[in-house]
Parts: C-alpha cells; structure tokens; sequence
C-alpha cells in the first residue's frame, strides 16, 4: 500500500505505516486531513478503524462543520492530521527505526499530555 485514500476503513497501523514511510521520506507534508473513526476509544491501538477525511470548516458562528461523509457514518473525530504528522516526526526524529508500538505510545502520549514524548 503506498497510499491512504480519503473515506476509507484502514486499520491504524496501516495509516501509521504509510504516513510515517512518507515522512520518513519526504519530512512533515502539513496535509489537511483528520481522522476520524466510529469505535468509542480514548486510546489509539493498531487494530483500530480509522478513516482520513478533510479537516472540519469553522462556521461564522464559530461552529466546525464535519465533511458530509463522516456525518452521514456517525463518525467521531479522533486526531488532527497535523498534530499526528507532528507526533509522527517526532518519534521518527528519536528513534529512526520506530516501531508501530513507538507510534502508538507517541499518539496516545501526546493525546493525554498535549506534548511530545521522550523515548
């Protein structure tokens, strides 16, 4: 898989995989994507079910306006695609051979303290 299409099941290891080979590659790409899922986690694992669509519009009223798709699935946000990018590089630039487990420790670290962890 070289690619993530928008609106489509992946498990988040395969998310994790893909992005994290393009930054490796390519360094941080500060795309417009959010990920999105309709499982009711507070942590992120690798088998999760995630979904990439564009970031919510802010209203006048200050009020975000979720794509149609991830309204008409019931989906909830779970990550903000710059914040993952973010989370991403940074384990990347600690460990240069991370592991899936390092992504999902950074995520879930980052989810809680709102700052990058140190490993």
């Amino acid at each position: 898989m070289e690619k993530i299409e928008f609106r489509k099941p992946y498990k988040l290891s395969q998310i994790l995989y893909v992005i994290s080979k393009d930054i490796a590659k390519n360094g941080f790409r500060n795309t417009n994507f959010c990920l999105y899922t309709n499982e009711d986690e507070e942590v992120a694992s690798l088998d999760q079910i995630c979904y990439l669509d564009l970031n919510p519009t802010i209203t006048d009223d200050d009020e975000e306006v979720y794509p149609d798709f991830v309204i008409n699935e019931s989906l909830a946000f779970f990550y903000d695609g710059q914040q993952f990018e973010d989370v991403l590089m940074n384990v990347l630039h600690q460990k240069k051979q991370a592991s899936m487990d390092d992504f999902i420790m950074g995520i879930n670290y980052y989810m809680i303290h709102d700052t990058f962890m140190d490993f």
